[in-house]
């Protein structure tokens, strides 16, 4: 019972902060820009307000990651923007594996109980539940929402989730953070941007023939 108290305490508060604060509220606006020199503007403590904003982030999605990333990166610079980035998406990681875990697991099961994904996951927990949760934090279009919820009501251990996000986290958190900044820019980085995309696209395909070419050798 505290753990569901505490978690919609955690919920209601993050929601009372996107609400009814000024920062909250140009959060709302999309002006990455002013939200970037906002935080900014906090001086030494905006860096736990820029952590903040990326834990409020996974349950708020108000702004997407890869644009806050790049704000980020606009005030910390590319590795002061990547270490915030990627500490804060582990920690909002962890809260949203425990909310599933221990405050909401029914209504979690209920909404994504009978993926395959998530029943993949329950058949190999503790043999490659590791491996199976770090790779899939490289796939892009995975939402990381998803997979920390599918983790939280799996039986994956609790240490396989934290050290699989703690690596997976590292590429694609810093990939966005890159992005981010040039979406942001994109003006000055327009070359620089479409290769990013390319590059991803031949990522993604690259990804595909690796899981096509190992399901037809385990058919053959």
């Amino acid at each position: 019972m505290k753990k569901i108290i505490f978690s919609v305490l955690f919920l209601v508060v993050c929601l009372a902060l996107i609400m009814q604060t000024d920062f909250g509220q140009l959060l709302r606006t999309g002006n990455i820009e002013e939200v970037a020199a906002r935080i900014q503007s906090y001086g030494w403590i905006a860096i736990f307000i820029a952590m903040a904003a990326v834990v409020i982030q996974t349950f708020f999605p108000i702004v997407p990651f890869v644009l806050l990333a790049g704000a980020n990166v606009m005030v910390f610079g590319l590795w002061g923007g990547f270490v915030t980035n990627w500490i804060a998406a582990v920690l909002a990681a962890l809260a949203n594996f425990a909310l599933a875990r221990y405050a909401a697991r029914d209504w979690a099961e209920k909404k994504m109980g009978h993926h395959a994904f998530v029943q993949k996951l329950n058949r190999q927990a503790e043999t490659k539940g590791f491996f199976i949760i770090l790779f899939a934090r490289w796939i892009p279009v995975l939402p990381s929402s998803a997979v920390n919820t599918a983790s939280g009501i799996s039986k994956l251990p609790f240490k396989s989730f934290l050290f699989a996000t703690i690596l997976g986290k590292i590429p694609a958190v810093f990939f966005e953070s890159v992005l981010g900044n040039y979406m942001i820019n994109w003006e000055n980085h327009k070359g620089t941007l479409v290769l990013l995309i390319i590059g991803l696209a031949l990522f993604m395909v690259g990804l595909n023939y690796l899981k096509k070419k190992k399901k037809s050798t385990l058919l053959s």
